[in-house]
């Protein structure tokens, strides 16, 4: 999308080229010293070879020439005029004539070049025109109709929010760019940027929809809340394991923790709901909370288990995508494992706490019943 294949593209807007290629390799320099940063390059935008012919308006002035015949001129003989087509079946082949290569392949040769004034004299190109091997760009890029330069970079061993944060910190500080210079941060960086916004606007709306369905299918705001405790418990393992591995958190694992808030949740209305059974059932309270923890116990260690090790490949992968596959499992992994323990010895603790007022409705219907 940025046009580049690095991991981060810095582009410098400006007007001027000159401008552009002075402050691009300040920015590259700068670019180098930042820890993490690899393989950074500066696109080229100046050192191309050019053929540049520029007409000496008073020159022609005094010998009636329009400056139109010189660059008639130097289009046909260099560039070469159409002359037809040859067909070959369906095959179409243009033809072009132009000047031989060794009237042509210098610039004294272009020099040499004769063109007749108006009142029939014959003039050498070189009389009336500078003809130069100037260097100039190669190609100038724009973006939003604005010429930018890009500083390409990738990022090892630091997390890229971090690094464009000090990188964006010292550009500011030590390079001074004039009017109408802007510098924008592009690459995988941008698209990150992006997703992880839209994260912040679907995680919490889910999340307000998860509780809302729980509080539909218990009747209880404490329940449905009891329940919502296994989304930090589950965050807990998560973020060990990328600090444990070494990884740092990206769009793969963030949506490694939607998936990883589903099981958890899962497994909460698991042992929320047996024990609510029990206690439907006529089982003194603290014997329900006790049985309904260990009678689903193999239910929630199943649960956990299939979905940690048909993630194990992803874990172990190195290869192609594994950038994409490795937090997405890391955070699944170890957030299962975090969410099973805790879930299996802190939801029943706080089951009393959390359900006490549900638990008064039911003993006083059970009552009423009897």
């Amino acid at each position: 999308m940025s046009g580049v294949k690095a991991q981060l593209a810095i582009k410098l807007f400006g007007p001027g080229l000159d401008v552009l290629a002075a402050k691009g390799q300040e920015i590259e320099s700068l670019v180098k010293r930042i820890p993490g940063t690899r393989d950074v390059a500066m696109e080229k935008i100046a050192g191309e070879a050019q053929l540049t012919i520029t007409p000496n308006r008073e020159a022609l002035a005094r010998y009636g020439i329009p400056v139109g015949q010189v660059m008639a001129l130097v289009s046909e003989a260099i560039g070469g005029v159409g002359a037809g087509q040859i067909i070959r079946g369906n095959e179409r082949y243009d033809i072009y004539l132009r000047l031989d290569h060794r009237f042509i392949a210098t610039p004294e040769a272009i020099r040499d070049l004769v063109i007749q004034a108006g009142n029939g004299a014959w003039v050498k190109l070189g009389d009336v025109a500078q003809v130069v091997i100037d260097s100039g760009p190669p190609q100038i890029r724009r973006d939003d109709v604005q010429r930018r330069i890009v500083i390409e970079a990738n990022v090892e061993g630091r997390d890229m929010g971090g690094l464009v944060a000090e990188l964006r910190q010292a550009i500011e500080t030590q390079v001074t760019l004039p009017p109408g210079y802007t510098v924008v941060y592009g690459g995988q960086y941008q698209n990150q940027e992006r997703a992880q916004g839209r994260l912040m606007i679907v995680v919490p709306l889910s999340l307000a929809m998860i509780f809302l369905l729980l509080y539909f299918a218990f009747h209880s705001v404490g329940q449905a809340a009891l329940i919502m405790l296994n989304v930090p418990l589950a965050m807990i393992g998560g973020i060990f394991a990328l600090l444990l591995s070494g990884q740092y958190l990206s769009v793969p694992g963030s949506i490694g923790f939607i998936a990883l808030f589903g099981v958890a949740v899962l497994n909460g209305v698991v042992m929320v709901n047996a024990i609510n059974q029990n206690i439907l059932g006529g089982m003194p309270i603290s014997h329900s909370i006790t049985h309904g923890a260990f009678s689903r116990l193999r239910p929630v260690l199943m649960t956990a288990f299939i979905a940690a090790l048909g993630l194990i490949p992803m874990l172990m992968s190195n290869g192609v995508g594994s950038e994409v596959q490795r937090p997405l499992a890391t955070v699944v992994v170890g957030g299962l494992v975090s969410s099973t323990l805790l879930t299996l010895v802190i939801l029943p603790v706080l089951y009393r706490m959390f359900s006490a007022g549900l638990i008064r409705e039911w003993l006083v219907t059970h009552q009423t019943r009897t």
